[in-house]
């Protein structure tokens, strides 16, 4: 059952990889139980990965259950809860930070190849601003968390 969850969520992610961070219409509460207690802003629908209803959203950031318990990453939740649920914003979508991507993926990427689980292209850490002065993407340090080892 578990390899079944994987392989749609790659299937219905990697379906999804095209998107852009066009301006946002609609903003609304995050309801999803693995965002709620570290999100207090309303989300922009449609999302980043263009869910155009919360209810898609939220089962689509589910299929990522198996990895959150599994504490791979501090930064893996909040990676996904804001590419999932992206502040919402006048100026369009504020992205997460490819820090915060590169946390999540550094302790998460292994585990999920050995499983089979391939990691979609909407993804990739390299879709994501670099943290920088005059950047508006979410920092790591945004959320209480670890701070991140560095790669060696």
């Amino acid at each position: 059952m578990f390899c079944l969850k994987l392989l749609f969520c790659s299937i219905l992610i990697f379906s999804l990889q095209k998107y852009s961070f066009a301006k946002t219409g609609k903003c609304r509460k995050v309801t999803s139980g693995l965002c709620k207690d570290i999100i207090s802003y309303k989300f922009s629908l449609p999302t980043l990965l263009k869910h155009t209803k919360r209810r898609s959203a939220n089962k689509a950031i589910r299929m990522f259950d198996p990895f959150i318990k599994m504490n791979c990453s501090p930064y893996l939740r909040p990676f996904l809860c804001t590419v999932f649920f992206a502040p919402c914003n006048r100026k369009g979508a504020k992205l997460p930070c490819r820090s915060l991507c590169e946390g999540a993926k550094s302790g998460c990427a292994n585990i999920m190849e050995r499983l089979g689980f391939v990691v979609p292209e909407a993804l990739s850490c390299d879709k994501f601003p670099k943290q920088t002065s005059t950047s508006h993407c979410i920092q790591p340090e945004s959320f209480d968390l670890l701070p991140m080892k560095k790669q060696q």
